[in-house]
């Protein structure tokens, strides 16, 4: 067991853990949670560099890396919506994260089928762009919460209320982005990859 791939399993543990801490109802166990989140999400970045650079890219490395990240968004997304996080907001969250997640399943089966015919699939600019997106909406709806948690002294302060603000819709704008970059990225890979399909 090389280090990228235990940085990989940590990013499943520190998951779990983030959505335990989110569903403990005890002051700064929502910050806590942010710190966790953001932790994980580093290790998603690390993981790759430290593959790279070092070349001890192996399968197994590949098949928990991609795995993993969707273990972490599906996770969080239940768990945000489950808390109601998005608050009058919830419709078009769950419509963005059923599109995301419906290209996920897409582009897993198209690699399924193109790793039958020898075909490699590799991950493209813009998913990468839009897993970078999706990370930075969840945690900034994390740390919305949070401060409604556990800074209830301040709520009518102006710092307070823009902090709240930027980051809760910088959530919402972000999570719309990522949708976005979903659907041009599943017609991306259709149009470059529809031959797979006819055979």
């Amino acid at each position: 067991m090389n280090l990228p791939n235990i940085l990989t399993l940590m990013r499943v543990v520190l998951t779990f853990t983030t959505t335990t801490l989110l569903f403990i109802n005890y002051q700064y166990f929502a910050s806590i949670a942010v710190v966790v989140f953001f932790i994980a999400g580093i290790t998603d970045w690390f993981d790759g560099y430290i593959a790279r650079k070092y070349n001890i890219i192996t399968n197994f490395g590949k098949f928990m890396d991609a795995l993993s990240d969707k273990i972490m968004v599906v996770t969080m997304f239940m768990t945000l919506f489950a808390l109601n996080l998005y608050q009058e907001w919830t419709i078009f969250a769950l419509i963005c994260a059923i599109i995301s997640m419906s290209r996920e399943f897409y582009i897993s089966g198209f690699r399924m089928l193109a790793s039958k015919k020898g075909v490699v699939i590799a991950a493209e600019t813009l998913g990468k762009y839009k897993a970078a997106f999706q990370m930075y909406s969840i945690g900034a709806i994390i740390f919305a919460h949070a401060m409604r948690c556990d800074f209830l002294g301040m709520e009518n302060t102006a710092m307070y209320k823009f902090w709240l603000n930027l980051s809760f819709y910088s959530g919402l704008a972000t999570l719309g982005l990522a949708t976005i970059l979903s659907i041009i990225s599943a017609l991306s890979y259709s149009i470059k990859y529809s031959s797979l399909m006819k055979e």
